[in-house]
Order: structure tokens, then C-alpha cells, then sequence
């Protein structure tokens, strides 16, 4: 039977551990972001995190949050939730409602999805129907460039490229995606059938 020494020593050792780094779950991707060149700084603390979701008035999806509690990358393409300068602050938000305004401003020109119904002749009924279907679209937070994750009720959303009102899947989820856009893996090998459906962004790709 183990003694009271005998358990202190695992808790230590497991402490030791989590401190170290052993049970990283992104320690894969993030090393292969390393060796792409990629500079990271220490992960957001808890604090950061509710700082910066009450400042920008979003949640982090589990995943995300988890990521960025190991380490936040830095480098030219990523997003600096650490920095609360005026101007880094600005283009944050600008990027959070980008795709709502590429939206909003493309609407005549996006696809409509077959299961709304018969889309409307009119361009002006189509453009007013996907802006009303707009307002109840989820947030999609900046990850890397123009690459975004829904926050959606799934702990491990996929992430999705936004450029105006061209939108596809570029990872089943961040692991998946780092492996696309940094790794070997290709876009078309993304298993599509496993990833969750994102309301209305999921619709119009």
C-alpha cells in the first residue's frame, strides 16, 4: 500500500510535468509551426483571456482558448491578443467583423443555400433575406491571416477561410488546419464529412 510520501512524490512529479510542458496537447503543432519560423511568446493566463473576450465581447471556443493558454505565436499573420495598443486593439475588431461586412456588402452576389426555400427573383429581396439570415450568423474569430474560427457551441470548431464571400474549409479543426497550412497536408485531403456545420457560414461556401 502506498504512503502519504509515496503520493506526494507523484503529485510533485505530475506538477513537474504539467510545468515542463509534458501534457501540451498542441505541443505537435506548435512545434511544427516553430520550425516553420513561426515566434511565440508565453500562453494568455486566464486573466488575458477574460480581459481580452470582455474587451472584444467574444468567447473563445475551447480549442482556441487552449492553444493560446500554451503558447501565443507572434509572428507577421497571427493576431497579438496580448496587445492592448490602441492600434493593435482597432485592427482586431476590424478583423472580427470583416466577414460580416464582406457579407453585408456582397450580399446580391452570395450563394443561396437551396434549403432556405425558392430564392427570390428580386436581387434587392435576395440581398435583403441573406443580411436578415446574417444577423444571426455566428462570430468567426481571426486565427491566422484571413484563416477564421466560428465560436459555435462545438468545443472544437473547424477553421474556415474567409476571403470576401468565398469561404471554404481549411481544417477540420486547428490541429488539422496547421497541418494544412503549414505541414504537408492539402486542403482537399481534409475529411469534410467529420466537421461540425457552422450556422449560415457552412450554407453559403
Amino acid at each position: 500500500m502506498m504512503g502519504l510520501l509515496g503520493i506526494q512524490k507523484i503529485i510533485i512529479a505530475h506538477l513537474l510535468k504539467s510545468n515542463n510542458g509534458g501534457d501540451r496537447m498542441y505541443k505537435r503543432s506548435i512545434d511544427l509551426l516553430k520550425n516553420c519560423g513561426i515566434k511565440f511568446e508565453s500562453g494568455l493566463t486566464m486573466e488575458e483571456m477574460l480581459k481580452i473576450e470582455k474587451l472584444y465581447a467574444i468567447k473563445f471556443p475551447k480549442s482556441l482558448r487552449e492553444f493560446l493558454k500554451e503558447e501565443l505565436p507572434i509572428s507577421e499573420g497571427f493576431y497579438n491578443w496580448r496587445n492592448f495598443e490602441l492600434n493593435n486593439i482597432e485592427f482586431i475588431k476590424k478583423m472580427i467583423y470583416k466577414p460580416l461586412k464582406d457579407i453585408d456588402d456582397l450580399a446580391e452576389e452570395v450563394y443561396w443555400y437551396e434549403e432556405w426555400g425558392e430564392e427570390p427573383i428580386s436581387t434587392d429581396d435576395k440581398a435583403k433575406s441573406i443580411r436578415t439570415r446574417l444577423k444571426n450568423a455566428p462570430i468567426l474569430l481571426p486565427f491566422f491571416s484571413h484563416r477564421y474560427i466560428p465560436v459555435i457551441l462545438d468545443d472544437n470548431p473547424p477553421v474556415i477561410s474567409v476571403h470576401g464571400i468565398d469561404i471554404i474549409y481549411y481544417g477540420e479543426n486547428i490541429e488539422d488546419y496547421l497541418e494544412v497550412e503549414f505541414g504537408r497536408k492539402e486542403q482537399a485531403e481534409i475529411n469534410f464529412q467529420r466537421i461540425s456545420p457552422i450556422p449560415f457560414w457552412s450554407e453559403i461556401m
